[in-house]
């Protein structure tokens, strides 16, 4: 399958939302600057087609969740954004036939074989979600089936590829390319290029921005504000451009963001990390809270390369998973979120196929010992495992990676 084949599983899911006569549709979208762009793009399109939009930011799929989530659609249609994929057939169990349900994503796909699921992550089709299309880019193409005159919203496939960092080959490619082209004739981004690497600046709004920094004050905004409206104000920033508002509350989230990192990371640095063979890693507990369990990410991303981290081991870090969910209520769980991330010589060695990316590894370690997983990439994944599973989970990437690279299994 390719382009055609996925242009035509688009023009479908339009058929499918247009023949349920929708007044409202809820957006879920994922939290960092690529589901935001995401739910922007969804969110402008089904505007203009007189759809009321409802939002939910979700930090991670997981069964409860998802089920408290069908229960109050009340059989109103639904589109998951830049994340559900990979958990598509337990999102069609919890949604028991009730509501139509898109999923508009890039990450790696199970099949569902449901007439209420549709799973259009482009994975399917043999779009690369890796480098070739972000969320957002798959949401502006979802956008063009449902009219081309949205084809103006292309400037939020191009924040959400930069991102993704979908651009760390020197230029976007594939779709995303295409997105940029469109935001070009637009006027809403430009590009300059300096030995051989492209930059990108939005001029949609005055004053221009680069592109970079903005998608990481959108991550900001969405991850470390998750339970403090940011994922509102990032959304915002992305549709009418930046207000004073959104920017008091980035320097607020940025002021305890570093607080908080600088802490940990000088606890890190003086006590050290743990190490298996394969993986090093340590947990924040609830050190970071009340930013969302996105930030550990983050955090995971910020040392990778720090002269502390061992440059061959897979980095993994555990955050206590707080029991509100913001739009949701509480749930009564005692879980940690882990993420995982890879230095910069582990990450060439992956490219180069001598080491297993964590979009195979972590969903095979979790599913050892019933972790729920769902967006992953070979660079960066994430899991939910109850709390004192830890070094089991460890354990099993331990296993997992010799057994890959002893037996000829890495590809």
């Amino acid at each position: 399958m390719g382009k055609r084949e996925y242009q035509a599983a688009l023009s479908e899911a339009v058929t499918r939302l247009r023949a349920a006569t929708p007044e409202h549709v809820t957006v879920v979208h994922h939290n960092d600057a690529d589901g935001i762009a995401s739910s922007a793009v969804l969110s402008a399109s089904l505007t203009r087609t007189g759809i009321r939009v409802t939002r939910i930011p979700l930090e991670r799929v997981h069964r409860p969740i998802n089920e408290r989530l069908h229960d109050k659609l009340q059989g109103q249609p639904v589109i998951y954004v830049d994340l559900g994929a990979r958990a598509a057939p337990m999102i069609a169990e919890v949604n028991g036939g009730r509501s139509l349900t898109l999923i508009v994503d890039h990450h790696m796909a199970e099949p569902v074989d449901d007439p209420k699921v549709m799973n259009l992550s482009t994975e399917i089709y043999g779009l690369s979600g890796e480098q070739d299309v972000s969320a957002a880019t798959a949401a502006w193409l979802f956008a063009l089936a449902l009219d081309e005159g949205n084809v103006d919203l292309a400037y939020l496939g191009v924040i959400g590829a930069i991102g993704d960092s979908h651009e760390r080959g020197g230029r976007l490619v594939g779709e995303n390319r295409q997105a940029l082209t469109a935001a070009l004739q637009h006027k809403h981004v430009s590009v300059s290029e300096q030995n051989g690497r492209e930059t990108y600046e939005l001029c949609k709004f005055s004053p221009a921005q680069p592109l970079k920094p903005l998608a990481k004050s959108l991550t900001t905004l969405g991850a470390a504000g998750y339970a403090m409206q940011g994922p509102e104000l990032a959304v915002a920033c992305c549709l009418t451009g930046p207000s004073l508002g959104q920017e008091e509350k980035l320097h607020e989230l940025e002021r305890v963001k570093s607080e908080r990192f600088r802490a940990v990371i000088a606890r890190l640095e003086r006590d050290g990390l743990a190490h298996s063979r394969h993986v090093q890693w340590f947990s924040v507990g609830d050190a970071f809270a009340p930013m969302g369990v996105k930030i550990v990410g983050e955090f995971c991303m910020e040392l990778r390369d720090a002269g502390f981290v061992e440059p061959g081991k897979y980095i993994a870090g555990f955050q206590d998973m707080p029991a509100e969910v913001p739009g949701l209520g509480h749930f009564d769980w005692d879980l940690v979120k882990m993420s995982m991330r890879v230095p910069s010589p582990l990450e060439g060695r992956i490219v180069g196929g001598k080491m297993p990316g964590l979009s195979w590894l972590l969903p095979e370690a979790a599913k050892r010992v019933d972790g729920s997983i769902d967006a992953c990439h070979d660079y960066a994944a994430a899991a939910l495992v109850e709390r004192g599973k830890e070094e089991a989970i460890i354990q099993a990437l331990d296993e997992l990676v010799t057994d890959a690279t002893t037996s000829g299994g890495v590809s």
